[in-house]
C-alpha cells in the first residue's frame, strides 16, 4: 500500500509538472541557459522542493550583492515558470530575497534580478520535476552489513543526485535510479533515514564570478529498522 500511494503521487505531480511545451523529452542540460548581464551582481538564487504533510512546498531563496560584496536592497527579483511570474520580495534581511509556492514549481524556471542599471536576466533553469523513493519504505525492516539497493523513480534525469544516510553520505551520484549501498556502510540501526537530493544547477553567466541559480528537490524515507542477524 506504501508503495502504490508513492507511485499515485509521483504520476499526479509527473502530470502537472510535464505540461511544459516538451520539456520532459529534452535533456536539462540542454535547457540551462547562463542568461545575460553587465557583469555587476553576485545572485546566488536556489528553488528548494521538498515534501510536506499533503504535497510539496518550493521555496524560492535569492541572495544579490555588488561587487564590493555589499547587499543590494530594492532590487526587482522574478521567477518565472508554469505558474506565470513570481515577484520574489526582498526580507527583513537586506539583499535576502524569498518567497513560497504551494506545489512542485513545474516547467522551465526564468530568473530575473534588476536594480537601477545592475542586472542579470534571462538565466533558464531546466526542471528536474520530483520523485519518489521506492525501497526501502518507512517502517521496513531490511539486514544490516549487507548491500542495500536504494530505488528511486523520477520525472526526468536530474544532472546530480546524493544519497545521505544517518551513517554516510554518498555524493555526485547518477540519477538512474538505483544505488547499492555497501555493507560496511549498513550498521544496525533501528531508526535509519535515507534522503535522496537531486538538483541542477546553471552558472549565471551575466553576473559576477560564483553566481549561480541551482534547483534541489528532496525526498525522505525514515524510520528504517536495518537490523542484526
Amino acid at each position: 500500500m506504501k508503495l502504490g500511494k508513492a507511485i499515485l503521487a509521483l504520476v499526479l505531480a509527473t502530470t502537472l509538472a510535464g505540461c511544459d511545451g516538451g520539456e520532459p523529452t529534452a535533456p536539462v542540460s540542454a535547457i540551462n541557459d547562463g542568461g545575460t548581464g553587465n557583469q555587476s551582481l553576485l545572485v546566488l538564487a536556489t528553488v528548494d522542493v521538498d515534501e510536506v504533510t499533503g504535497g510539496f512546498l518550493t521555496e524560492f531563496q535569492i541572495t544579490v550583492s555588488d561587487r564590493d560584496a555589499e547587499p543590494v536592497s530594492g532590487a526587482d527579483v522574478s521567477i518565472e515558470g508554469d505558474f506565470a511570474t513570481l515577484d520574489v520580495q526582498e526580507t527583513g534581511t537586506a539583499g535576502f530575497y524569498r518567497a513560497e509556492l504551494s506545489g512542485a514549481a513545474s516547467g522551465a524556471l526564468r530568473l530575473r534580478v534588476q536594480k537601477d542599471t545592475l542586472y542579470v536576466r534571462g538565466v533558464v533553469l531546466g526542471n528536474i520535476g520530483i520523485h519518489a523513493i521506492l525501497e526501502p519504505q518507512a517502517h521496513d525492516t531490511v539486514p544490516a552489513n549487507q548491500p542495500l539497493f536504494v530505488r528511486w523513480v523520477s520525472d526526468r534525469e536530474a544532472p546530480y543526485a546524493r544519497l545521505t544516510t544517518r551513517d554516510a553520505v554518498f555524493e555526485d551520484l547518477p540519477d538512474q535510479g538505483e544505488f547499492l549501498v555497501p555493507g560496511d556502510q549498513n550498521p544496525p540501526r533501528s531508526n535509519q533515514r535515507y534522503q535522496l537530493l537531486r538538483y541542477n544547477e546553471v552558472q549565471i553567466s551575466g553576473g559576477l564570478r560564483g553566481s549561480y541559480f541551482r534547483m534541489d528537490v528532496w525526498r525522505t524515507v525514515e524510520p528504517v529498522v536495518v537490523q542484526a542477524p
